[in-house]
């Protein structure tokens, strides 16, 4: 049985990989080409290849695509991948099992996170927590828009970030020092050495804090200390003169610690927590040119995640709860470059996946087997205009097979104006937890179960005399279908002056079989057991602007450039607005009164403010002497309750309020061994909001030194 299920699965992956044995390669570019802002059209536009698997020009790109270099990580100070992504116009962090990802007004579990092409593994509840990664060792980040489901399958259905490490060019080694407030400290080395037949780059960094309590009237911190080590390590031989090996390898573990109280019998018990975290990925490739405009690559990706949590009693040291988990992706892809022609490009490939994971959460350990093939086509029909088609077909072992096809049009009207146009279809998969979790939370007591535990578990709990009502039919087949989605994408480039540059992009995200939680019984203790299942229909759409101003373009170390961001964004459910406009959604306001709602009542899906602004501005003043650093986020505000269950937010006690976070750094070059000094302030106004958004201190100094040999 298993043998006919992998080669079912294996079919278009096998059928390929004995012609071309090739695979997916985020390729460097040298670090000389991309300027300290890269999306300045009048500036050297750099390669981009997450968009379409193949070096491209970012300026000639048919998607939303925005590409983040080295050079602008350092300026800015900058650590961890959430504080990357925090100021970059359309995207939002949320508070959810982690720090996450929002794109389009999607959820970050449609949102997938990569590093070298590859995926990150390790979600939460769908979250993949930012600041988990390092970006000491970057060469640059790419972020697309869009449902990319065509090219990179399930996760794919909001967006990619790729987070694309450097390679070793010539010897060197740096290292920085930092210590700022609530005890963080980071300490990072890079060393490099190669030449033009091979070479290797090491990075390791340790990042510490002492945690923060925005609460102090509760026990415990809000979020707890920790010590984070991280390791990476990439290599390049030139086997032949058309043969180039690379190997990717990373390694982060993790240890926190936090403390918290549960209230029993009117008196506050105190408990300890630790948790451990292991992060490891090895990512061997191989590229070969064959000549007439072909280029076969292959790869194998595996990585792993794995947590431990412990929760004792002080009193006594008695252990409380006791949590562990382990997930474990192999993954191995081919891909087919071929250039037919100047203008005609043809990119082709497969894979299979398995994905294993196990752990306390779950009474089984689930394993997911998949195949995939996927197919891109490129015409350039003229210097002005290019369009391109993809499409891949996912099939997997426990749900329906998946074509996600996409489309996209490039069309330079002038010198000044391009415009980019794309029609996708993103799916997204039900997640392993979603069909096999078995889930009770030792403090509060609810439970959670998977689509294939449903009713094993209900029956087990109504035999010990635990449930006080069911709320469905137990005979009735608990199943979950793929989320899947239709995107649209327009946009625009113009370049108002030679200074200037304005760029605009309107999206639409239609989901269907939204993958939501419901309750499906109630327990004597009160508390609810939980279920997923196929509800609901939604849509997010929206316009995403930015202008780019630089009345000193940047020459060599001189310069000033600011760039101002904008997102209209409305997420909204098809069934609360077809409800709203029949009249039959009613809010209850504080004092009891309850009014009927109306759809300017209704501000959208949880958690997504129909209004941000970004701002960031750059000043150098040479080689010498000091650059400033301005970054500036804004958000309207959101809801992230529901107190009258209406299930939306509509009342002023709903609603977490509108806020403006602002971070500011300086940098002085010492004239010594390329060291530099550098000292920031981040959150300058102090803003918090300690029970909405615990990730979000008060403000925070720091200082580092930097030093390059």
């Amino acid at each position: 049985m298993k043998f006919a299920r992998l080669v079912r699965l294996g079919i278009p992956a096998l059928l390929f990989w004995t012609v071309a044995p090739t695979a997916v390669h985020a390729q460097a570019v040298p670090a000389d080409s991309v300027r300290a802002d890269s999306l300045l059209t009048f500036t050297a536009a750099p390669i981009v290849v997450t968009a379409t698997r193949t070096d491209k020009s970012l300026a000639e790109v048919a998607l939303p695509v925005t590409a983040i270099p080295a050079a602008t990580l350092r300026e800015q100070g900058l650590l961890r991948l959430d504080a990357v992504l925090a100021s970059i116009p359309g995207l939002a962090l949320v508070d959810d099992h982690g720090t996450g990802l929002q794109m389009q007004g999607l959820s970050p579990e449609y949102t997938l996170i990569m590093i070298d092409g590859e995926p990150v593994i390790g979600r939460t509840a769908g979250t993949l927590d930012l600041r988990r990664l390092s970006i000491h060792d970057l060469e640059r980040i790419e972020i697309v828009r869009g449902p990319a489901s065509s090219l990179y399958g399930s996760e794919a259905l909001a967006g990619v970030v790729n987070l694309i490490t450097a390679t070793a060019q010539a010897p060197a080694l740096a290292g920085r020092v930092r210590a700022g407030s609530y005890g963080s400290t980071d300490l990072v080395a890079n060393a490099a050495t190669g030449g033009s037949r091979s070479g290797i780059r090491l990075m390791v960094n340790r990042n510490a804090s002492g945690g923060y309590d925005l609460a102090p009237e509760a026990y415990g911190a809000t979020v707890g200390s920790f010590v984070r080590y991280t390791a990476s390590v990439r290599g390049r031989f030139r086997a032949a003169p058309h043969t180039r090996l690379t190997l990717g390898s990373r390694m982060s573990v993790e240890d926190q610690s936090n403390a918290f109280a549960i209230n029993a019998d009117g008196e506050d018990e105190a408990f300890s927590e630790a948790a451990q975290a292991l992060d490891w990925s090895v990512h061997p490739e191989a590229a070969v040119r064959l000549g007439g405009g072909l280029q076969l690559t292959s790869t194998i990706y595996v990585t792993g995640y794995r947590t431990r949590l412990r929760q004792r009693r002080d009193a006594d040291g008695a252990l409380h709860h006791a949590d562990d988990y382990h997930q474990i992706l192999v993954k191995a892809e081919a891909q087919l470059d071929a250039a037919w022609t100047a203008v005609q490009l043809t990119t082709l490939g497969s894979g299979l996946t398995r994905e294993r994971l196990h752990g306390d959460r779950y009474d089984t350990r689930p394993d997911a087997l998949a195949g995939y093939a996927f197919l891109r086509h490129e015409w350039h029909m003229s210097d002005a205009m290019h369009v391109s088609a993809s499409a891949r077909y996912d099939t997997h072992a426990d749900y329906a097979a998946r074509l996600s096809p996409n489309a996209a049009l490039f069309w330079r009207v002038s010198d000044q104006v391009q415009v980019r146009m794309s029609v996708g279809s993103g799916f997204k998969a039900p997640a392993l937890r979603q069909r096999y979790l078995a889930f009770t939370n030792a403090s509060t007591g609810y439970s959670v179960f998977g689509a294939t535990r449903v009713r094993d578990g209900l029956l087990r709990l109504q035999a010990e005399g635990r449930l006080k009502q069911v709320f469905i039919d137990l005979e009735a087949p608990s199943t979950i279908a793929a989320e899947s989605s239709i995107g649209l994408n327009a946009g625009f480039t113009w370049q108002l002056r030679h200074w200037a540059v304005v760029t605009g992009n309107l999206f639409h995200n239609g989901v269907r079989d939204l993958i939501e939680t419901q309750p499906i019984a109630q327990k004597t203790n009160g508390s609810f057991v939980y279920g997923y299942f196929n509800l609901a229909r939604i849509y997010t759409r929206g316009v995403e602007c930015q202008i780019l101003i630089a009345p000193m373009p940047m020459s060599g170390d001189r310069g000033f450039t600011v760039r101002l961001g904008y997102q209209f964004l409305q997420a909204r459910d098809l069934a609360i607005v077809r409800a709203i406009r029949r009249g039959d959604v009613f809010g209850r306001q504080p004092s009891g009164r309850d009014v009927r709602l109306r759809l300017s009542d209704y501000d959208g899906l949880f958690g997504r403010s129909p209004h941000m602004a970004t701002m960031a501005a750059s000043l150098s003043l040479g080689p010498r002497g000091p650059s400033l650093s301005l970054r500036g986020r804004w958000r309207s505000r959101y809801g992230y309750r529901d107190l009258d269950g209406n299930k939306i937010a509509n009342r002023p006690d709903e609603f977490v309020d509108s806020y403006a976070v602002m971070d500011m750094s300086i940098t002085q070059p010492l004239g010594w061994r390329e060291a530099a000094l550098q000292a920031g302030i981040d959150n300058v106004f102090s803003v918090t909001r300690p029970r909405q958004v615990p990730s979000l201190p008060g403000r925070r100094l720091w200082v580092s030194l930097n030093v390059k040999f």
